[in-house]
């Protein structure tokens, strides 16, 4: 099944039709897998869970070295020994105190200049580069950047010859000499000038700092995602465009951004996908029809170039990727094992791999998908149902930033109770990374009991809600923030801006740190506890702020055979679809003196899961437990993990 690029307005509806693994709507055939001379090998895995890979990238030439991003393993890179040898990957993981290693072992951007510079971007600690194949690297990390830049957008680097280009949560990046000197674009709220985070030219034209998604157009324009939409630069991003509601684009996240082959521009937004096919910066949503589906199954994480120009690109999505065929219809490719196990078909990024005949490898959370074929669903999985999802045990609360103010989700790759892979001490709350100034916003009526500065001098605002929890006082804590808008005494109602967004406490990057507490006491510094990392009676504030449209809330226990919680176990199967510059691969339960709420008496939590059947496993005493079960708009499910 090997249909030559050279053919390639037929590629992907021809290749693509024949090679992958099934439709959604018609029983699954065998998966054919399309073949060069060498498919690239699995990831080396020692979980039988998986490598969850982020991003993928290819150095210039036909045959240039694969490389792979991953999360919490690092960079791996495949280098083409032309037959002489088994193709074998090579990891280039993070080490403590080497200072030529890589910084970060999540990593969701790869990026290759035209001279062989390889560069990559990470989940909270920067970006770096290799100017010898991997050997070696130089590193921009807290160090050399300040508590600045620290996020890097999921596919966020990209190159143009020499030149390389990075998005981040602070802005953009632009290099052209390797990082010996830096041209940095922020919006108006960015550091100061004197920041010391190597900026050499520093220019405010943004319409925002956090940037989510980055192309380039081959004449020289750069078009930028954010969170208020598109806009693109033709000066080197001394000034920019934003693409009006009137042009076609809302004001909304835009999560990815493509020129195609044929210099038609494709951005994606959460909810649909929009195209500049005249090339006159007017857009229009575009018809993304899948059979079968009354819209598109899963969330856009990237938008892929097609190979032949003319075609639409694929849309990798947080279930399985559209395709375009000929005729202007789609087709979902999925893996089959992804109906029974939702992260074999949670995918993150496509590159098209080969030499004469190409075919797309895709970037997925259990692995590297070849042109998604894969394994039939294991029975397994399908055993042991959860609960059904029930109303929550206490009424929601609001969320702290508004839709409508900035970035709304709840970073999962450091939860209540989690340590990021053991890299933290437990967070006593959770974290939404905003830029700065985002309003902050009282989740729910009460009384401001604080307003000063906290621990690590962390501005932090602190409110006694007007209702209570059996008896018990509901707290909510705002911490880091750049300014504070109330005063002790205040009254304020769900919703009042209390705060501004900032990183004025222990913090690496502009962001909210939200706490809620259930306390048998109106002592205000067992709330806001100075010197006091974990307060007493904190609790997961992703049990009480109301989920988002379309989400629902999965709460459990893990327990060993004695009936014990069992700390820092990973529980794996859930798929959230943002956000994607900080991405969901499991939740781990609680750490030491993370606290389980009365009311649910759990050990792990996930806020903001899409609606649909999911099966979870995790490791128990050498055996891996699965459950199966079913997360509805607005309720909780309860699920428990024994022998």
């Amino acid at each position: 099944m090997r249909k030559a690029f050279r053919r390639a307005r037929a590629l992907i509806g021809i290749t693509m039709g024949a090679g992958l693994a099934g439709c959604v709507g018609s029983p699954p055939p065998e998966p054919i897998v399309m073949r060069r001379r060498a498919d690239p090998p699995p990831l080396p895995d020692t979980t039988g869970r998986g490598v969850h890979v982020l991003t993928l990238a290819q150095s210039p030439g036909r045959q240039g070295a694969l490389w792979a991003g991953t999360y919490g393993r690092g960079l791996f890179v495949l280098r083409d020994t032309e037959g002489e040898a088994p193709l074998r990957w090579e990891n280039y993981a993070a080490r403590a105190d080497d200072p030529i290693s890589i910084s970060w072992n999540y990593v969701n951007s790869v990026g290759v200049t035209r001279d062989g510079t390889v560069w990559y971007g990470t989940v909270g600690n920067g970006f770096g580069r290799s100017n010898d194949g991997g050997l070696t690297w130089r590193n921009w990390s807290i160090e050399q950047l300040g508590p600045q830049w620290q996020y890097v957008a999921h596919e966020g680097i990209r190159t143009r010859g020499d030149t390389v280009y990075i998005a981040t949560g602070d802005g953009l990046r632009i290099s052209s000499d390797s990082g010996e000197t830096w041209r940095c674009i922020h919006g108006q709220a960015g550091p100061e000038d004197g920041a010391n985070d190597e900026c050499d030219e520093r220019i405010r034209s943004l319409p925002t700092s956090y940037l989510l998604s980055l192309g380039l157009a081959r004449r020289g324009r750069i078009w930028v995602g954010h969170l208020f939409g598109l806009s693109y630069s033709d000066d080197d991003g001394q000034t920019w465009q934003h693409v009006t509601e009137e042009q076609g684009i809302p004001r909304t996240r835009i999560r990815a951004v493509t020129v195609n082959t044929d210099s038609t521009v494709w951005a994606a937004s959460e909810t649909a996908v929009y195209v500049d096919s005249a090339g006159d910066g007017t857009f229009r949503q575009a018809e993304v029809r899948v059979p079968g589906f009354q819209r598109l199954p899963g969330s856009p994480r990237s938008l892929i170039p097609s190979p032949g120009g003319g075609m639409p690109p694929l849309i990798a999505l947080s279930y399985g990727m559209a395709a375009p065929e000929v005729g202007g219809t789609w087709r979902l490719h999925y893996l089959p094992a992804a109906d029974a196990y939702r992260p074999a078909g949670d995918m993150w990024s496509v590159l098209w791999w080969g030499v004469v005949d190409v075919w797309p490898i895709g970037a997925a959370a259990t692995g590297l998908n070849i042109a998604l074929a894969g394994t039939r669903p294991d029975r397994a999985m399908m055993a042991q149902p959860g609960s059904p999802p029930e109303e929550p045990r206490h009424p929601w609360l609001g969320r702290p930033i508004a839709d409508a103010d900035g970035n709304p989700y709840v970073d999962p790759t450091y939860p209540y109770g989690g340590t990021m892979g053991g890299s933290f001490l437990p967070n006593p709350g959770v974290e939404l990374n905003n830029p700065p100034g985002t309003p902050i916003r009282a989740i729910a009526p009460g009384t401001v009991v604080y307003a000063g500065v906290g621990e690590d001098g962390s501005n932090a605002v602190a409110v006694r809600h007007d209702r209570q929890q059996d008896g018990q006082f509901v707290f909510s804590t705002y911490h880091d923030a750049a300014s504070i808008e109330v005063s002790t005494g205040q009254r304020v109602n769900g919703g009042d801006v209390v705060g501004r967004v900032g990183n004025t406490g222990r913090s690496a990057n502009n962001h909210l740190h939200v706490e809620v507490h259930v306390a048998p006491t109106q002592d205000t510094s067992q709330v806001v506890a100075t010197g006091r990392p974990f307060p007493p009676f904190a609790v997961n504030p992703q049990l009480w702020m109301q989920p988002r449209p379309g989400t629902g809330v999965v709460v459990g226990r893990v327990v060993d055979s004695q009936g014990a919680p069992i700390p820092g176990a990973r529980v794996h199967g859930l798929v959230l679809a943002y956000p994607t510059e900080t991405p969901f691969s499991f939740v781990e339960t609680y750490g030491a003196n993370a606290r389980s709420d009365p009311a649910y008496e759990e050990n792990f939590a996930v806020g903001d899961v899409p609606a649909g059947e999911y099966s979870l496993g995790v490791d128990i005493e050498g055996t891996r437990i699965w459950r199966r079960i079913r997360v509805t708009e607005g309720r909780v499910t309860l699920v428990v993990f024994s022998p």
